[in-house]
């Protein structure tokens, strides 16, 4: 009898172990923090494990383009379009997952600058001596648009020696609350999220609203596990984390 109970709980745990897997994921920086969070859960549930990378846009664009495998990628939708045509990604896959505005960060307890027109937004930029932002080399996307914007205002080269750009991940805003800097250029929730921050939203006509999508890799070897994962994300339990992260569902 013994012997038999042997067998069935090996016979049960080699079961358990061809239907775990590893699932890739490859994600831009606005979902670096949902993952996080429910990454254990996902693992303990579900019996896969999350191989996680978590990096800028462009660098996610120049990785799969150049042949990098995947089993589920999270992209801004314009990047995901792309992997599609390229068949990079799996044709129907594709779910939204959040959307995210851009702003900048200023100290809740000082006057608030005023950012409500693109004059006013262009006066609040020269008055500032130092501005955070994430590196627009690195296709950090909050950083490409805000050099868009100054273009559009027509100060890109006054304000050349104002900014000071980061290639790392973390909050810039937090850095404006210590007095390190005047403002920040991040996405909406990496600032709402900070205590002693105060949001300052883009005026309408540059404001540039982003929708992140889920899809899965068309080379994975495990399109169940993937799917499992995005389900997941995309699912009730997610859910509440993603309003605790100042994010809005896609």
């Amino acid at each position: 009898m013994i012997k038999a109970l042997v067998a069935v709980a090996s016979l049960v745990l080699t079961v358990a172990a061809a239907q775990a897997a590893e699932v890739k994921v490859i994600s831009a920086n606005g979902m670096r923090e949902v993952i996080a969070e429910t990454k254990a859960k996902f693992e303990k549930t579900s019996g896969h494990q999350l191989n996680v990378t978590v990096v800028e846009t462009g660098a996610i664009r120049k990785r799969v383009l150049g042949g990098e495998a995947f089993d589920v990628i999270m992209v801004p939708s314009d990047v995901s379009d792309v992997f599609l045509k390229e068949n990079r990604v799996t044709a129907g896959s594709q779910t939204p997952l959040i959307r995210v505005n851009f702003g900048l960060a200023a100290r809740a307890d000082a006057p608030r600058p005023d950012t409500s027109t693109p004059d006013a937004l262009r006066k609040t930029f020269l008055a500032a001596k130092r501005i955070l932002i994430t590196d627009p080399a690195t296709g950090g996307i909050t950083g490409v648009h805000l050099m868009e914007v100054l273009k559009t205002l027509g100060i890109a080269e006054e304000m050349k020696d104002r900014l000071v750009p980061n290639r790392g991940s973390g909050h810039h805003a937090e850095r404006v609350v210590k007095g390190e800097a005047d403002l920040a250029v991040q996405a909406e929730h990496e600032i709402r999220c900070i205590p002693g921050a105060a949001f300052l939203d883009y005026p309408k006509d540059l404001q540039r609203s982003i929708v992140f999508i889920g899809a899965i890799g068309a080379s994975t070897t495990d399109a169940a596990a993937a799917k499992s994962y995005l389900t997941f994300v995309t699912g009730p339990e997610v859910a509440p984390v993603i309003k605790a992260k100042c994010l809005s569902p896609g």
